[in-house]
């Protein structure tokens, strides 16, 4: 095995490495469970899952399309397979999952490393803001961006535990261990109310852009605006009647994602108010959906692309002007 370093579990937050931690304790639960790794282990963090269970990591190279391939042979002899690459190079596999997995229902639970923004420097064709496009509509997939490492820990246990295909957006950066509140306990298709001190706007966020939307609601109670925000981790089945709730309490929505505003959580939002005939307006906080995503530090991209707390607040406040003038 190659000597990676291995961080310490109390001492790191970034949630690739939490990911290798909590899918590590779950093998020892589960003597089915095998991850299988595309050459990347040491930096989407299947290279803790190594050091506790060398025999059940398989390696097989820079080749997605058979990383998706191996998983699904691999769940039809009993094993829960977890096949890990970067997020961005699902668009390799897309026929794989959508095929040989989805149309086969098959227990086959895919981590999709470095999604979105917060990859670090690693380059624009290691950034991904577009997929979810896709994934979202393949039958079958079971679609969670955790939040926090508490969420990402309990959402893989469910999927160890519910059979069939699963697809996870692990991000890169440092996340708290609980961004939700004492005692929270993940549920497939269930969203959550993270904070609810109003009915003048609802955050509707998932993913890493907890943080922001719970920091961009202290911002608009410091300005006399009540705010609830609820949190989605599972994209897909998505949780409409939580969304419906909201719709009804407050004057007007902004989403928020670690992706373009085109595809994702945004277009989910959208949709679920239009087939219900919801007039909330609804605005957007993510990527631009026109634009190859841009490499660089974490601060200059969130700034370029409209997505910090302050964009958040101003995106708020414009709506609501816009809601006295009528």
């Amino acid at each position: 095995m190659a000597q990676f370093i291995i961080p310490k579990r109390d001492e790191t937050k970034e949630m690739r490495y939490q990911m290798g931690y909590a899918l590590a304790d779950l093998a020892y639960e589960y003597d089915r469970i095998i991850a299988v790794d595309a050459d990347l282990r040491s930096s989407s963090g299947l290279h803790i899952f190594e050091h506790f269970h060398p025999a059940k990591l398989v390696k097989v190279g820079i080749a997605e399309q058979n990383l998706i391939a191996v998983a699904a042979g691999l769940s039809q002899e009993g094993y829960i397979p977890f096949p890990c690459t970067f997020d961005a190079f699902s668009r390799r596999f897309m026929d794989q999952l959508y095929v040989t997995v989805a149309y086969s229902n098959l227990n086959v639970k895919v981590l999709g490393a470095y999604p979105g923004l917060f990859t670090g420097k690693a380059g624009a064709t290691h950034q991904s803001d577009k997929e979810l496009g896709l994934i979202l509509r393949i039958p079958n997939l079971t679609v969670i961006e955790p939040g926090c490492n508490l969420e990402m820990a309990q959402a893989l246990r469910s999927s160890v535990e519910k059979p069939g295909p699963f697809y996870f957006r692990i991000v890169r950066c440092e996340v708290e261990y609980n961004e939700i509140f004492e005692g929270y306990k993940f549920e497939i298709g269930k969203g959550v109310t993270v904070c609810d001190a109003g009915a003048d706007v609802g955050l509707v966020c998932t993913g890493y852009m907890i943080k922001t939307a719970k920091i961009a609601a202290q911002k608009l109670a410091k300005k006399g605006i009540g705010v609830r925000v609820d949190h989605h981790p599972t994209l897909k089945p998505f949780d409409r009647d939580l969304l419906y709730d909201l719709a009804k309490r407050v004057s007007c929505i902004v989403t928020l994602e670690n992706h373009c505003t085109s595809g994702g959580l945004f277009s989910l939002v959208a949709e679920a108010l239009a087939a219900k005939g919801i007039g909330v307006p609804v605005g957007a906080i993510g990527t631009d959906p026109e634009d190859f995503i841009h490499t660089g530090h974490v601060n200059d991209l969130l700034y370029r692309y409209k997505m910090t707390s302050d964009d958040v607040v101003e995106k708020a406040l414009d709506f609501l002007n816009q809601r006295s003038k009528v």
